[in-house]
Formats: structure tokens, C-alpha cells, sequence
């Protein structure tokens, strides 16, 4: 019987037999995922969302055969900020000291503990059929506020976490390299529905057409 394989490829994921491998069979992405803030994308799209399942729909934008050869580099984009995004790439190239998977979750823990510190002034809360959306990390179920207790909503305390095409949670043991697999992994934490907020810019935020327009330079620059 033909082994199934696993591709590598970034944003695929999927299972194929070598038979059936074609040139055109496998749609990935060629650059790499940035994760900045609340800022979702990958460096080869002109594209920046801000939820999580948003992001795993952003389809793949270049064609060919899977693989499952893993690719050493980090998945990662490492750059401190968009806006430096060039420069980031420029010192990359000349092999500068860059930050480290664990730097990045440590960066990400203090500003989610920064952002809860804020106000939600001018957010408003997203409500489908009614009902409030949870966002705590592996939930996003609707609820009401009327039944939101201590047992009402499973989720994880941590941050979602990928690294050479490998996917799994901070604050669990977890791991999987497919995207529905990663979606079942089993939540580790109960307690309350939190609402989902509608991302909307500040004046402290990268408004949309700069980040589109930072997006089309790394593409043509070759990112």
C-alpha cells in the first residue's frame, strides 16, 4: 500500500500520496507568517486580518507540488514591527541577531497583558443571530449573557503557536500539523465567555491602505 505523506509546504498541511502528486496539487504560501499585535498575514499577500480563523482562510498564492520536506527556517517573520519590515529583511540578509521563538511569546503575553489593561473605548462587540461571540482563544461560540457562568466556556489560557509547520498551544502539550487537527485540539481551561470585539484602528494603529501598501513592497521586493 502507498504511504500517505503530510506536506510541509506553509499554509497547507494536507495529506497526499506521491501517484498523485502533481505540479499544480499543492497551494501554499512563499513568504512567511507575521503575527504583530493584533495583525494577522503572511509576507507574500497584500492581505492583514485580525482574526484567527480569518487568517487560516487566506488562500494560498503560489502553486505546485506538496512536499514533506521540512523547511529549516523559522516560520516566523521576524520583524518588531511592520512598519520596519524592510529593514528587518535587509538585516536577515546579513545575518544580524534576530529574536527567537521564545522572545516572541514572551513579546506577545506582556502586550495581551497591556491590552486587556485598556478600555474597549469605540469597539463594538460582535453579535451573530443575536448572541455575543466568545473570544477567548479556542472558543469563539455564540452565547448570552444570561447563561454565562463559571462552566459555560472551554478554551485555552495560552497563545497559538506555530513553528516549522507544526502547530499547537502555549499552554498545552498538544501539537498537530494539520489545521483541523489543530482546531480539535482539547481546550484547557473553563470558565466565562469573554466578548469578541470588532478590531477597529486607533490613532496608536497602522491604518489599512499603509499595511497594504508596506505588503506590496515586500512583494516586490521579493519577500
Amino acid at each position: 500500500m502507498e504511504e500517505t505523506k503530510r506536506c510541509t509546504r506553509p499554509g497547507c498541511g494536507k495529506q497526499y500520496k506521491e501517484s498523485e502528486n502533481t505540479p499544480t496539487s499543492c497551494k501554499y504560501h512563499s513568504g512567511k507568517v507575521i503575527f504583530h499585535d493584533t495583525k494577522k498575514g503572511w509576507t507574500c499577500c497584500n492581505q492583514i486580518v485580525y482574526d484567527f480563523e480569518e487568517f487560516q482562510k487566506i488562500e494560498g498564492c503560489a502553486v505546485g507540488a506538496h512536499t514533506n520536506v521540512r523547511n529549516e527556517e523559522p516560520d516566523f517573520f521576524k520583524s518588531s514591527t511592520v512598519a520596519n519590515a524592510a529593514r528587518a529583511i535587509e538585516k536577515e540578509e546579513k545575518r544580524t541577531k534576530v529574536r527567537t521563538i521564545a522572545d516572541y511569546n514572551k513579546e506577545q503575553e506582556e502586550k495581551l497583558k497591556s491590552q486587556k489593561k485598556e478600555e474597549p473605548e469605540a469597539k463594538k462587540p460582535v453579535i451573530k443571530n443575536g448572541k455575543y461571540i466568545c473570544g477567548n482563544p479556542g472558543c469563539n461560540k455564540p452565547f448570552e449573557e444570561k447563561d454565562n457562568d463559571e462552566t459555560a466556556c472551554k478554551h485555552h489560557s495560552g497563545q497559538p503557536y506555530f513553528h516549522d509547520g507544526k502547530k499547537s498551544w502555549t499552554c498545552c502539550k498538544g501539537e498537530a500539523l494539520d489545521w483541523d487537527e489543530f482546531m480539535k485540539i482539547e481546550p484547557c481551561k473553563t470558565g466565562k465567555h469573554t466578548i469578541k470585539y470588532q478590531c477597529a484602528l486607533t490613532s496608536t494603529q497602522i491604518h489599512g491602505s499603509h499595511i497594504t501598501h508596506m505588503l506590496r513592497t515586500y512583494h516586490t521586493n521579493g519577500v
